[in-house]
């Protein structure tokens, strides 16, 4: 990548915002697009004289060739989706309109323009794994509708990448956590109970397993890929294989408070179609990474920090 002007989709989302930090630390020059929806954070977007911001659409194709070709951008790191699954069981269209609809308006654009694409995925498109763990080789058999509208939004990707030869990188993400994460997600409603002094609420028995990465560090670790990985039209697993159900995440961080799980949760009727376990592996991922990671106990009082 080596400095481009990197047009972010969804820079003013929790991963998009923090890629945001770090891309500009790192001396790139950013256009950042938002459409602002609920799960937008205006803390996010900084004043800083390599970034420019466009409130947008990105499933509005024209608007996002003319914010494109102005300012000379020649590759796209696609942040911006529909993210939580309780909203996609509901059968919210955004899911479809900004994951898929979204992904091949972008794509429209890497062919018109000839942009490099580095598309943000999920672990979850996979679906879900009792034993082992998914390589980038496995097949997607995505089990909810939110990684259903993730896994088209990779054979989006690879359709157009085959058909005009678009360069690209496919980012497969584990569970990110940290701060500025919106209120919906899981442990932000753990720690927002804990604030309000009501109860937690946690899905069927809370042995399902998820894979938790630091969001700083996933960051770091997309940008460094881009610098060294060079849209080879290859695909990376992101994770440091930190797997905890979430029993174990509400107990790590009722302890920082002194509370006990029996006074603080409330078991209720778990979620549709719930997945057990996800978990990827890393060892594509490892060559691109030039740091200590952030330890689930420390990255959680930062978030901790964050929200208090």
């Amino acid at each position: 990548m080596k400095k481009n002007k990197v047009l972010m989709t969804g820079c003013a989302g929790f991963i998009g915002g923090h890629a945001l930090e770090w891309f500009l630390k790192k001396g790139c020059e950013v256009i950042g697009v938002d459409k602002m929806t609920y799960a937008s954070n205006c803390s996010a977007l900084k004043v800083h004289p390599r970034f420019k911001f466009y409130q947008a659409d990105v499933c509005q194709t024209s608007t996002m060739k003319k914010i494109a070709k102005e300012n000379n951008v020649n590759c796209i790191v696609h942040f911006a989706a529909e993210s939580h699954v309780d909203n996609s069981i509901l059968g919210n269209n955004c899911f479809i309109d900004t994951n898929i609809t979204g992904t091949k308006s972008l794509m429209e654009v890497c062919k018109d323009l000839e942009i490099n694409m580095c598309h943000i995925s999920t672990d979850e498109v996979y679906g879900p794994i009792e034993e082992g763990s998914f390589s980038e080789e496995d097949k997607l058999s995505p089990q909810n509708f939110y990684s259903a509208t993730k896994a088209a939004a990779e054979h989006i990707v690879c359709a157009y990448s085959n058909t005009f030869d678009i360069n690209y990188v496919m980012i497969r993400m584990s569970n990110n956590y940290g701060p500025r994460q919106n209120k919906e997600k899981f442990i932000p409603t753990i720690l927002n109970s804990i604030k309000k002094g009501i109860k937690i609420p946690l899905y069927g028995d809370g042995q399902n397993i998820r894979d938790w990465i630091y969001v700083k560090d996933s960051v770091r670790i997309i940008y460094n890929i881009l610098q060294s990985a060079n849209f080879n039209k290859e695909v990376y697993n992101v994770t440091f294989k930190d797997e905890r159900n979430n029993v174990d995440v509400i107990l790590e961080i009722l302890n920082y408070f002194n509370l006990t799980l029996e006074d603080s949760v409330e078991f209720v009727k778990d979620r549709l179609g719930h997945d057990s376990r996800y978990s990827i592996t890393n060892d594509k991922m490892l060559e691109f990474v030039d740091f200590k990671p952030t330890d689930f106990e420390s990255g959680i009082q930062e978030t901790i920090k964050y929200y208090s």
